[in-house]
């Protein structure tokens, strides 16, 4: 599973000097004359315009992996380097929004270009791209070359205001490079503009890649499963029929900027965006990721936990975020891994082999209780609601260890999933050239703390999925292995397609059920979970397969808060989020529910979206802030 490409390490090109959209253009287009000469100068102009892509890689400040309660950071971290803490704990306003893609990010002193300073980048290309002249290909060749890459810019303007529609809501749609000091256009019409442009640039892009130095770029495919993704997040209560935004209003016209009355029409336009999509990758070969190789992880240790006919779903669960572009994989961020904003640095545990010490790996992002509690049963059901569970569904049952077993009940008879994703004590652990061992993740053990000042799971929980196996950590070196985190797969696009039916109709068509059966047949369960469900209990349940199958794949904190269920979700963890005791030495001080009350996690009613920053308010009179700032 090596990285096969690094596509973005061409943005190493000079970005060319701009401005925010808000102000007035400089007059820089002279400077561009030398970008725009022939077919190479042209496609590494395009490049930069992918440049202003969010970093996925980078936990520290992008929003999504670590913006929900489903990671814990060590006890000692503090907000001045990590701004999600900060963002975590409600302290972001109209005077520092922390996550800003409106006017650039910025965080413990670091900051980025506005998403509005991609879109500009955008239109400079499309207005300057027919000054273009083939050099080294021929006329026909470099028209379609062109138009194609003319499509990627057209991708991308739609892409960067998708996501600023996920943080803001109702935006300023920008439709050329130098407007300035426009109003918000109400969310319908955010999003059929889009929606309007992924048309423009499907009617342009190649279907799929071939070529695996372009992995990574716009494609049909990609456009259509971001399209569906887009009419999906219109659907959903966070902006469909939301009184709660009955003062967001235009200054002008006094138009609300969030419709106030639900439409159920808008479900099935984004179901059929949705089965398009489907249908289309279909047809270019993409579906679920099964393991089909040699099992890697030969030790006795690796099965401890499983039986053999599980096994074949557990690998299949453990590796298809990290088994590099596998056909499950539409888009995927391909930059490189920084190493001080690495989550899989800061996740990969301490005490691997013999390297005990040192700064790497840091060994301090673990995964919550919260997201321990989530996944299914071996059965399939929620552990709350399986009649065959063997203990009760309470504190004291969750946390005893029965006879004969190393942890406790929590961890014992849970589905796939479940240890595909999360490290616990005395489970297994796979890293250091697919080599496996069993954690042990005690106070004063190899993999626990050992003191609270010093960087360990403060949970007590590890996170296994989002680490590729492969990399390496012994006594004289540590190096994580380079991948491709997946931004969309086919597991997704089957979910949103169940989610936008139940919502419609209220139960599953065939294709529905067909699509939801897939994702949890890679699981080893069967339908059984949905038997009987319909209307909002239906919902309910397809929400949570929601959660379970793309955890930590940055999806949680976007869709708790387009569904409307993000004060609730976070309700518990407000004075601090859930973990095991990591100070405890014995199996009754070390399996204790605790509140980690150094990381609160405050979710208000105003934090279902991300303010404006107010200097952006002060500059363009037109612009109204969004409500509770």
């Amino acid at each position: 599973m090596k990285m096969r490409n690094i596509l973005l390490s061409l943005f190493a090109g000079v970005l060319l000097t701009s401005c925010d959209f808000l102000d007035i253009v400089p007059d820089d287009t002279p400077a561009l004359s030398d970008a725009f000469k022939n077919e190479n100068t042209l496609e590494g102009f395009l490049y930069t315009c992918y440049s202003y892509q969010y970093d996925y890689f980078d936990f520290r400040g992008t929003p999504g992996l670590a913006t929900s309660n489903e990671l814990v950071h060590a006890y000692h971290w503090t907000s001045q380097w990590f701004g999600c803490i900060a963002f975590n704990a409600g302290q972001h306003n109209s005077a520092n929004p922390m996550m800003d893609p409106w006017g650039g990010f910025s965080f413990y002193n670091y900051s980025s270009p506005s998403v509005y300073q991609g879109i500009r980048q955008c239109y400079i290309f499309l207005n300057n791209a027919d000054q273009a002249k083939p050099s080294n290909v021929d006329p026909e060749t470099f028209e379609r070359l062109k138009n194609q890459w003319k499509g990627e810019a057209k991708f991308l303007i739609a892409y960067y205001h998708h996501l600023l529609l996920q943080c803001y809501g109702p935006i300023v749609f920008v439709e050329n490079e130098t407007d300035a000091k426009l109003p918000r256009l109400t969310l319908d019409e955010s999003v059929n503009k889009i929606n309007n442009m992924y048309d423009q640039a499907i009617e342009l892009l190649p279907d799929t890649r071939t070529l695996r130095s372009e992995y990574g770029r716009a494609t049909k495919t990609i456009a259509k499963a971001l399209k569906g993704k887009l009419l999906l997040y219109a659907a959903s209560p966070l902006f469909n029929g939301n009184t709660d935004y009955n003062l967001l209003v235009d200054k002008t016209t006094g138009e609300h900027l969030i419709s106030q009355t639900s439409d159920k029409n808008k479900w099935q336009r984004a179901m059929l965006a949705i089965d398009s999509a489907i249908t289309f990758a279909r047809s270019q070969g993409f579906d679920i990721y099964n393991f089909d190789k040699a099992d890697p992880f030969h030790e006795e240790e690796a099965v401890k936990h499983y039986t053999k006919d599980f096994r074949a779903n557990y690998l299949s669960c453990r590796m298809v975020l990290v088994d590099d572009w596998n056909k499950e994989i539409i888009w995927a961020n391909t930059r490189s891994e920084n190493n001080g904003n690495s989550p899989q640095r800061h996740a990969i545990i301490k005490g691997i082999d013999s390297r005990l010490s040192g700064s790497d790996p840091v060994g301090g992002l673990g995964a919550s209780l919260t997201t321990a509690k989530i996944f299914y049963t071996k059965n399939g059901l929620p552990p709350e609601e399986d009649p065959d569970l063997g203990y009760t569904w309470n504190e004291a049952g969750r946390m005893t260890v029965p006879p004969g077993a190393e942890t406790c009940n929590l961890h014992l008879n849970r589905e796939a999933r479940f240890y595909a994703a999360i490290g616990f004590d005395r489970g297994p652990y796979e890293f250091n050239s697919d080599s496996t061992y069993q954690l042990k993740m005690k106070a004063g053990e190899k993999n626990g703390m050992v003191s609270k000042g010093n960087d360990h799971l403060y949970s007590a929980y590890a996170v296994k999925k989002i680490i590729d196996p492969d990399g390496v950590a012994t006594g004289a070196s540590y190096s994580h292995q380079q991948y491709c985190y997946p931004l969309i797969r086919m597991a997704d696009l089957y979910l949103q397609y169940a989610e936008a039916c139940a919502e419609f109709q209220g139960s599953l068509d065939a294709k529905a059920q067909e699509y939801l059966s897939k994702v949890r047949a890679r699981a080893g369960l069967t339908m059984n979970y949905f038997t009987g469900k319909s209307g909002e209990a239906l919902v309910n349940a397809i929400r949570r397969e929601r959660m379970v199958e793309l955890a930590f794949e940055s999806q949680w904190y976007f869709d708790l808060r387009r569904w409307r269920k993000a004060e609730e979700w976070f309700a518990n963890d407000r004075n601090g989020v859930w973990g095991l005791n990591d100070e405890g030495k014995t199996n009754a001080e070390f399996y204790k529910e605790t509140q980690l009350t150094v990381f609160p996690y405050i979710f208000d009613k105003r934090h279902y979206l991300v303010p404006i920053r107010l200097s952006y308010i002060n500059v363009n009179e037109n612009l109204v802030q969004n409500t509770g700032y």
